[in-house]
Order: structure tokens, then sequence, then C-alpha cells
């Protein structure tokens, strides 16, 4: 009986401590990626003396936009639209068992080796970054910092529900339009929400100490390792090149742009991470979690 019970007390004890390793290696802040590290860090600097809103927002390091033409290339992605989401959204920091596993992880490689730097936002409170934005953007922390500025203004503005709200008024004032004439409606106000967002993001970065040209230095590194900045399609939701960068440096050079120091700022942020569901999310003071 004794043995038995040393055995049970062995078991549950080996269990106890598996249980809390692996609990302990999921939620861990310092067990993080050094991605999200460097995403903590930034957002920790930008809250010192910014407002970030009121409610929690999820970062999320996705495999990128590059997985797309790889899993069609290989066949796996046969969407009618050949818009592979699915696998745009993997989490690189895991590798894939299964069917053709051995091409998706490969995919998953190609993306970070070859793909460009880019972030986008959700209006459900969401920063989505490509991982290869870490290794095209090495060594540029405040270009970093300025592709999550952007975002994050993006997701205090509600995007896209302001142009959409815009365009949805147009055609209750004038029934008679077109759907090309309402789209139209929605990218020009989606445009200048773009613009805001420019403006917005550089303020920001501002108030965080970061050098006073951060911003427009970053949209000029973005365009260009970007490459290709002339055609029509690259312009329909964001002003074109030259307009962005015209907009940022006049705002840049108005005798407003100062610093100024906030009574209430974001900071300190209380920080949640889970591994294996792939996202950081913080939680500006002003809330409780």
């Amino acid at each position: 009986m004794k043995k038995i019970y040393k055995f049970g007390s062995v078991v549950l004890s080996f269990f106890i401590i598996f249980y809390s390793v692996d609990k302990y290696r999921n939620y861990s802040l310092s067990l993080m990626p050094k991605e999200y590290k460097l995403v903590k860090k930034i957002f920790d600097k930008i809250s010192i003396n910014n407002d970030l809103g009121n409610r929690p927002v999820s970062i999320i390091i996705k495999a990128g936009e590059a997985m797309h033409y790889l899993m069609i290339d290989t066949g796996i992605c046969k969407d009618e639209k050949n818009i592979c989401f699915y696998f745009e959204n993997l989490d690189p920091f895991r590798k894939y068992r299964g069917y053709r596993s051995r091409d998706v992880n490969y995919a998953i490689k190609q993306s970070y080796l070859h793909g460009h730097a880019n972030a986008s936002a959700s209006p459900t409170g969401t920063i989505l970054i490509n991982r290869s934005t870490f290794k095209v953007l090495e060594d540029k922390e405040n270009f970093i910092a300025a592709a999550l500025a952007h975002e994050m203004f993006h997701i205090i503005q509600f995007t896209p529900f302001e142009a959409s709200l815009k365009a949805l008024k147009e055609w209750q004032d004038n029934p008679n339009k077109t759907d090309e004439d309402i789209n139209e409606v929605f990218l020009n106000k989606k445009q200048m929400i773009e613009a805001e967002a420019d403006l917005g993001a550089a303020f920001m970065l501002l108030q965080a100490e970061y050098p006073k040209d951060t911003f427009v230095k970053a949209m000029e590194y973005f365009y260009k390792q970007s490459g290709i900045i002339h055609t029509k399609g690259q312009s329909k939701r964001h002003p074109n090149y030259i307009t962005r960068i015209n907009l940022i440096r006049d705002f840049m050079n108005d005798k407003s742009f100062k610093k100024n120091k906030l009574k209430e700022s974001s900071s300190p942020l209380t920080w949640r991470y889970n591994r294996r569901e792939n996202w950081l999310k913080f939680y500006p003071n002003q809330i409780k979690n």
C-alpha cells in the first residue's frame, strides 16, 4: 500500500511540475520570441506620454503575405480568388505536421527570408505584423515603432468605419449613384484616414521622444523596400508616395508639431502573452483587465 501511495505521489509530483513548466512557458513574457519582446519594448516607450485609447490591443506576428504566392505555387491553396488568408496568418514560430507539412514549413521559412516589411490593423483592436518585417528592419527599431504607431492610430480611429459611414451617407443622400461611385467615396475617405494616421503616428513618436523625423524617414524606407510605387492600385487606399511624404513633411515643419506633456497617459501597460495562440496583448492603465 505504501509503495502504491509513494508511486502515486511521484506521478502526481511529476504531473504538477510538468503542468507548471508548460504553463510558465506558454504565458511567460520573458520566454517570448525576440520579435514580441521588441514590440513590447516599443509600446512601453510609446505609452509613457501618449493616450492609446481605452480598450485592449492584441499584436499578432504572422507568416505574411508572401505565403499567398508560395501556397499557390505549391498547389496547396486553391481558393477561387487565390486569396490564401489562412496560410498568410499562420504562426511563424511553430512547425506544422500533417498533410504536406514539409512544404508549409518551408514556405513559412521562405516568407520570412523574402517577405517585405508590412503591418496592418483591424477595428477589432488587433495589429498584424509580418515576421519578415523584423528581418527587413533589423537594427531599425525606430522604423518598427513608426509602423506600430501608424497601426495603433488606426485602432484609435476604428478604421475603416468612418470611411464606410461616409459612403453610406452618400448613398442615402444620392440613392441613384452607382456602386462604383459609392466605392470611390469610400476610397477617397479612406485615403484621408490614412493621411490622418500618418500625422497621428508622427506626433505619437515625437511624444515618445523618438527623433523628430523618425516617421518620415521610416515611410521613405518602407516604400523603398517595397520597390514598385508608381502603380494606380497602390494609391487606391493610400495617398501616393509623393503626396504622402509631402503631407508628413508639412505637418512636421508646422509650429504646432511639438511635444506636449500629458496629464494622463496609457502607461503603465499591463501585458498578457499566449504562445500556443500566438498573441501578445496590452491593456492601457485606464482599463481593468
